[in-house]
């Protein structure tokens, strides 16, 4: 007997020995005479319209259908890294010997999947698999079988596995676009422990869209743009699947957001969409190939976008960045740092994040239709997408985003204005900035000020042009602000960290 259905059958005795207890003891009491407390004449009950209590059943009976219909697809993964040499954990007293799962040096993980063809293969979570020396697929009907990686892309945290044989049940995927919020999901996977494979939890979806997904654990950018469901997932559900009533999937059940570790009610799940045309191009080719822009860019501050009259998901571009072939894209079809991207193929942004997505979902040699601000004037790029780079080549690339807090310790400043407080970069404090740069320091902002609530201004930042002038000490600063307009806006270029991004004060 496997050790999964060893662990089954004693929590299976565990459960009936507690029912035994409860049968046990009603008897004792109705043998007592206490019957009486219980079913007793004038009893309560609950005065449900007849059509309603029918309509609870037929939910009720739809969520069984599907589970009866998913469940015999749905698999458990459970993954065995065999650890280097001193890689147990120094502190851990029992050495690479842990009581507690693994032992000999081993590490073990549990994550969920399912069949997409009947042939053996199985969608599951890049993070379910990444880095095991052994994977094991148990199935519903209690066979196991050893499973070989076929691919994996770190990017949608999307991984493919194959088993061996013929004739395995599947999933059909449904269509993750036409979701609504509040339609009800089903969730099914192994969480927590292996005792409790092929679980089955309801909820609606939440939300769709979400980019607050969990991070990829090793800091690489990830595709953000999830699905959200109150149906209950925990450690264990990664890689199963998110189905419709349909029984169709709509998504892989991929991140909780959690304070404890476990379900709060926020759970994530990449849309099908995206796991369709993922796992097909894993299959077909062993790899995945995505669009790539060619920029990297931030959130365009809420003062830049009320200068030019934009959108709340206007994206501001930063920098422009090759692709793997060395070829840059955005650049080749006219766009320029500080232009404000806003729609992408007509759809418009409403959150900047949605370009990763966007072009992603895209391949190299696709041409997409970016629509654009420039100083106030609309435009429309064609570009022909690039070949998205390595996460490698990517990390030695500039930033895509400024970092919000630098904070290094400055000196105090030499003036304040605009709820800034300002000193001039010398060569001691371009040091402790820890970079080679002219410009204005900000040691201090007001926290109720418009450069902090607005401009996206923090301390640290190096503001080094001033309506596309650069200012190199705080007297050109308080020149260049004193040519403006009292009540008119004006363009400041700030650097933060390895990037830099345009904003806007009001004087």
């Amino acid at each position: 007997m496997s050790d999964v259905k060893r662990k089954a059958s004693v929590a299976l005795l565990v459960a009936a020995a507690v029912l035994g207890g409860i049968v046990f003891v009603t008897s004792a009491a109705n043998l007592t005479g206490l019957s009486s407390l219980f079913g007793q004449a004038g009893a309560q009950t609950a005065d449900v319209p007849a059509d309603a209590v029918a309509t609870a059943e037929d939910l009720g009976q739809a969520f069984s259908s599907v589970a009866e219909a998913v469940n015999p697809a749905v698999v458990q993964v459970q993954s065995t890294r065999v650890l280097a040499q001193g890689g147990a954990n120094p502190m851990s007293p029992f050495g690479g010997m842990s009581p507690f799962g693994g032992g000999d040096g081993t590490q073990s993980g549990l994550g969920s999947g399912a069949f997409i063809s009947d042939d053996g293969y199985i969608v599951t979570n890049n993070h379910v698999i990444e880095d095991a020396d052994e994977l094991i697929v148990a199935l519903f009907d209690g066979r196991e079988f050893e499973a070989e990686v076929v691919g994996a892309d770190p990017f949608s945290d999307l991984a493919v596995l194959k088993v061996d044989g013929e004739g395995f049940p599947t999933l059909s995927f449904g269509d993750s676009d036409a979701l609504r919020v509040g339609q009800w999901v089903l969730a099914f996977g192994s969480p927590l422990s292996a005792d409790l494979s092929n679980t089955v939890t309801s909820g609606i979806v939440s939300s769709l869209g979400r980019f607050s997904g969990a991070p990829d654990p090793r800091g690489r950018t990830t595709i953000s743009n999830y699905i959200q469901t109150d149906a209950a997932v925990n450690p264990g559900n990664s890689g199963g699947p998110l189905v419709n009533l349909r029984g169709e999937i709509v998504g892989i059940n991929s991140a909780i957001a959690t304070r404890t570790g476990t379900y709060n009610g926020i759970s994530f799940a990449i849309p099908s969409n995206i796991v369709r045309s993922t796992v097909e191009q894993i299959i077909d080719t062993g790899t995945v190939e995505r669009g790539y822009l060619g920029i990297s860019f931030n959130e365009a501050s809420p003062a830049l976008r009320r200068l030019y009259g934009v959108g709340p998901g206007a994206a501001n571009i930063a920098d422009i960045a090759p692709d793997a072939t060395g070829r840059t894209p955005a650049a080749d079809a006219g766009l320029q740092p500080d232009d404000l991207i806003t729609a992408i193929d007509g759809v418009e942004l409403t959150d900047s994040r949605q370009i990763v997505s966007l072009i992603s979902s895209k391949r190299p040699g696709d041409v997409v239709e970016i629509t654009y601000n420039r100083e106030g004037t609309e435009g429309v790029a064609r570009v022909t997408l690039g070949r998205r780079p390595s996460d490698e080549q990517i990390s030695q690339g500039p930033s895509s985003a400024p970092d919000r807090d630098p904070a290094p310790t400055l000196k105090p400043a030499s003036v304040e204005m605009l709820g800034l407080t300002l000193e001039t970069v010398t060569p001691s404090l371009a040091r402790q900035l820890g970079e080679d740069i002219t410009g204005v320091a900000v040691t201090d902002i007001e926290r109720t000020s418009e450069a902090y609530r607005d401009a996206n201004i923090r301390p640290g930042m190096v503001i080094t042009e001033v309506d596309r002038e650069p200012v190199a000490s705080v007297d050109e600063f308080e020149a260049a602000v004193a040519a403006v307009e009292e009540g008119e806006s004006f363009l400041i270029r700030v650097r933060a960290g390895a990037s830099s991004f345009l904003t806007a004060l009001t004087k």
